[in-house]
């Protein structure tokens, strides 16, 4: 991945930060003293900086059918016209707005130096992972509960779905914090009504702790079927590669396989750490795509080792709509090299590069600067993973004890390789 480039997850937990003091929104406008002279041409040189950025460095040249020379004519003379911070920092945000969704992030520098100095990998929740859909209606999914928390104790599963917090519903507005629901002080509790697949729905009291967001890798051999089975973290660490490999080679020396089957249905990179050359290296060879900007491009080319037949074995790739990030990448690459089959849902093609731009007061501009096209030219941005085999079943739809997408995967590999 090119140096300097983070993914769309991140974008988006900067923008969750961002966003949490108010929910979904930043802090309603307080009173503040009419703009100085020198306030405005300070807004104007961040402006500037901000604008001429999008216009040189911004992925699609096209804007995505912004006149992004107009967009500028017209918030230059609305900030040259004098504006209250508040009214500055709205009109910074609505001005990147007129890009395509989630493309580009404004953060002032109060916001900057709060993200910089919270650790945002504890707070004080429940313990859940979570995705939200919209549709039939709007509702937290839960992706994988973090072992020992409150939410293991309170019997929260993954697959199970939260409707309602302290008895009021989610909305569509809820889209982009949802977790803020759900999250609070310390030492107090929060009532979720929750339906897990096939039944009723329930209210479920749970306290809130001090919570650190880490998930662990689930899986290994399913010995009566003779494969390899990997549920991939929500959050994975640099150290994935190396625990998959180490695995596979303890199973290689006593078993035959007929097969490894990754699932990457909840599986999403953001920090950085997600391990994207070892993974490729471990299961594919050679040109495997490239990253490119609008001025560059920059191969994916690995050298393959085996590890346990990692090279060999039939593989097969769960996909699903909370598939993002470098976890798509990989996914894509194995899918268009051929290496690998991919079954499930289609992803959301969230893997945009971003660069942090510098302004002169202190904030800054995160905006998509990269993309990744597959080794058959497809712009995995623009269309996420197709499946080779879909299916309708969403995580919330399936259980550990009915999975028609980890089904119909372990059968093909048992059908392909008698014993």
């Amino acid at each position: 991945m090119p140096r300097g480039i983070v993914l769309r997850g991140v974008l988006a937990g900067l923008l969750a930060m961002t966003l949490a003091c108010s929910g979904l929104q930043r802090a309603a406008p307080t009173a503040t003293p009419a703009p100085t002279a020198a306030a405005t041409e300070r807004h104007l040189r961040v402006f500037e900086a901000a604008w001429e950025a999008v216009r040189d460095q911004y992925l699609l040249t096209d804007y995505g059918g912004v006149d992004w020379e107009a967009v500028g004519e017209e918030y230059r003379a609305k900030i040259a016209a004098g504006l209250t911070e508040d009214e500055f920092i709205a009109a910074m945000d609505a001005m990147l707005a007129t890009l395509p969704s989630d493309q580009a992030l404004y953060q002032t520098r109060a916001e900057r130096l709060e993200e910089e100095t919270t650790d945002q990998s504890v707070y004080h929740g429940i313990g859940a992972f979570i995705g939200f859909r919209e549709t039939p209606q709007p509702h937290v999914v839960i992706l994988a509960v973090i072992q020992e928390s409150p939410a293991e104790a309170a019997g929260l599963e993954a697959h199970d779905s939260i409707y309602a917090v302290d008895g009021v519903p989610f909305a569509v507005e809820d889209a982009r914090g949802p977790a803020e629901r759900i999250r609070g002080a310390p030492e107090t509790s929060v009532t979720l009504t929750v339906q897990s697949p096939g039944e009723e729905r329930r209210d479920v009291v749970v306290p809130r702790q001090e919570i650190r967001a880490t998930d662990v890798l689930r899986g290994g051999l399913l010995t009566t079927l003779e494969v390899a089975y990997y549920r991939v973290p929500v959050i994975a660490t640099a150290s994935l590669a190396s625990a998959i490999a180490g695995d596979l080679e303890a199973i290689s020396a006593t078993t035959q396989l007929r097969g490894i089957v990754l699932d990457l249905r909840v599986s999403r990179s953001g920090t950085g750490e997600w391990p994207l050359g070892e993974m490729l290296a471990i299961f594919g060879n050679g040109a495997l795509g490239e990253f490119y900007t609008r001025t560059t491009t920059d191969p994916v080319t690995v050298e393959g080792r085996d590890v346990g037949g990692s090279q060999t074995l039939p593989l097969i790739l769960l996909v699903g709509r909370d598939t993002e990030g470098t976890p798509e990448i990989f996914a894509a690459a194995m899918q268009a090299s051929g290496r690998a089959q991919v079954l499930g849902q289609p992803t959301p093609g969230s893997v945009e590069g971003f660069d942090e731009i510098a302004l002169p007061d202190g904030s800054r501009l995160f905006l998509a600067t990269s993309s990744f096209r597959t080794s058959d030219h497809v712009d995995l941005a623009r269309s996420g993973i197709t499946p080779d085999q879909e299916f309708d079943a969403d995580w919330d739809q399936v259980s550990i004890d009915d999975d028609p997408i980890l089904g119909a995967a372990l059968s093909l590999l048992v059908s392909a390789q008698p014993h």
